[in-house]
C-alpha cells in the first residue's frame, strides 16, 4: 500500500525552545475540515517550514541552532537532503517563485541571508548576507569590542530583528525588521539581494509579517501596536505607506500582539491573528484595495495564535501555548470565521505550510 501523503507540514517548538513537540509534523485534512497530525521528522525547534514551488521539497529553520534544512517528502516521512548553518534566531524562510533561491530572516541577529538553490532544489553553495539596516530613529556606533550598537536619542537600546521576507510579482522582495520599524525593499541578483529602499514605519510599532493583494497593495501586521498598514508602489517605483488602521473590530486589550496576516479564497477578506486576547480578526478589503475595515473578531480556539492558514472554507490556527491547531469554518456569505469545527493536539505548533505536490519533469 502506498504511503499516505501529507496535506500540510507543521513547524513546531521542541524542548530547546521550551516547546513540547518532537519535530516537524505532517497533517492530513479530514472530511470535517479538521487536521490529523502525525510525526514526520526529528528537528530542533523547526519553527518555520515552507515548500519548493514545483518540486515539493520542504525547507525548515531550526530557530535556536541556526540550521537550515532541505527535506524530501516520502509519504508522511521527510528525508534530509542537506543542511546549512546560519545565525541562531532564523525564524522565517521563503523560496523564489522559480525555485532559484531561498531567503532566511534571522530575528536574533537581524541578518537576512540569500541561499542559492540547484535545479534539484538542494543548496547550491553558502549563504550570502544582505546589507544590514540602520535604525532610522537613532544613531549607530561601536562599543569597546567594536560591535555595532544602536540607541535612540533618549538612550534606549534598539537591535535589528529581521522577521519575514516576501517575493512580489514585480520581481522585488520585501523584508520586515521588527526591531528597527522598517520595511526593506530588495532586488534579487545572481550574487544575492541588492538593497533598493527602506520604508520607515512609526516608532515602536514592530512590523512583523506582510501579505500581497492582487490590487497591488501590501498589507502588513505590526506586532507591538497590532495595526495593519497598507503600502503601495507609487508612479516612481518607490514603496509608500498609504494607510493604517487598528487590526481589530473591538478595542485592543493589554498584552495584545499582532501575529500573522493572510488572505483566503475570498480576496475581499484579510485575516489577522491577535495573541493575548486570542482572536482572529477579519478585515474587509474595500474599493481599489487601498481601504481596509475591521468587521469581526472571534475566538481563535486556543491560546496564543502564532500562525494561521486559510484552507478553502476553513481557517487553521496554530495555537502555540495551548499546543493545538484549531480549525474554524468560514461563513460562506460573510467570509468571517463562524466558529471552531475542531481542535487537535500537536505539541507546540508555530506554522503551517501546504504540502504542494511535486511537478513531474516528464
Amino acid at each position: 500500500m502506498a504511503a499516505e501523503l501529507a496535506d500540510f507540514w507543521v513547524g513546531t517548538y521542541t524542548a530547546d525552545g521550551d516547546g513540547t513537540a518532537t519535530g516537524i509534523l505532517s497533517a492530513r485534512r479530514e472530511d470535517a475540515g479538521t487536521l490529523r497530525p502525525s510525526f514526520a521528522h526529528s528537528a530542533n525547534s523547526a519553527s518555520w517550514v515552507t515548500v519548493h514551488p514545483s518540486l515539493g521539497l520542504v525547507y525548515a529553520t531550526e530557530e535556536f541552532t541556526g540550521r537550515l534544512l532541505v527535506l524530501r517528502p516520502d509519504g508522511t516521512r521527510l528525508d534530509e537532503l542537506g543542511t546549512l548553518t546560519l545565525d541562531a534566531g532564523a525564524c522565517h524562510l521563503s523560496v523564489a517563485p522559480d525555485g532559484s533561491a531561498v531567503i532566511a530572516a534571522c530575528y536574533g541577529s537581524g541578518e537576512v541571508f540569500w541561499v542559492p538553490l540547484r535545479a534539484d532544489g538542494r543548496f547550491a553553495g553558502g549563504a550570502t548576507r544582505a546589507p544590514m539596516p540602520t535604525d532610522p530613529y537613532g544613531y549607530s556606533g561601536a562599543d569597546d569590542t567594536g560591535i555595532a550598537t544602536f540607541a535612540t536619542p533618549s538612550g534606549e537600546k534598539r537591535e535589528p530583528h529581521a522577521h519575514q521576507s516576501r517575493w512580489l510579482p514585480n520581481g522585488l522582495v520585501l523584508t520586515t525588521d521588527l526591531g528597527f520599524d522598517l520595511v526593506r525593499v530588495w532586488r534579487p541578483t545572481a550574487a544575492g539581494l541588492a538593497h533598493v529602499q527602506d520604508v520607515s514605519l512609526p516608532y515602536g510599532v514592530g512590523p512583523r509579517h506582510t501579505v500581497w493583494h492582487e490590487s497591488g497593495h501590501v498589507y502588513l501586521i505590526t506586532e507591538y501596536s497590532s495595526e495593519v498598514f497598507t503600502l503601495r508602489f507609487d508612479e516612481t517605483g518607490a514603496l509608500r505607506v498609504i494607510a493604517a488602521i487598528r487590526a481589530t473590530a473591538d478595542s485592543l486589550e493589554d498584552g495584545d500582539t499582532g501575529a500573522e496576516i493572510a488572505i483566503g479564497a475570498r480576496r475581499d477578506r484579510v485575516y489577522v491573528g491577535i495573541r493575548g486576547s486570542n482572536r482572529i480578526s477579519t478585515l474587509d478589503v474595500r474599493g481599489d484595495g487601498s481601504e481596509l475595515r475591521a468587521i469581526s473578531d472571534v475566538d481563535c480556539g486556543g491560546n496564543w495564535p502564532r500562525h494561521h492558514l486559510p484552507d478553502g472554507e476553513f481557517l487553521h490556527v496554530c495555537n502555540q501555548r495551548s499546543g493545538t491547531i484549531s480549525t474554524l469554518r468560514l461563513d460562506e456569505r460573510t467570509g468571517t470565521p463562524a466558529g471552531v469545527v475542531g481542535t487537535v493536539e500537536t505539541g507546540t505548533p508555530t506554522c503551517l505550510a501546504p504540502a504542494r505536490r511535486a511537478v513531474s519533469s516528464s
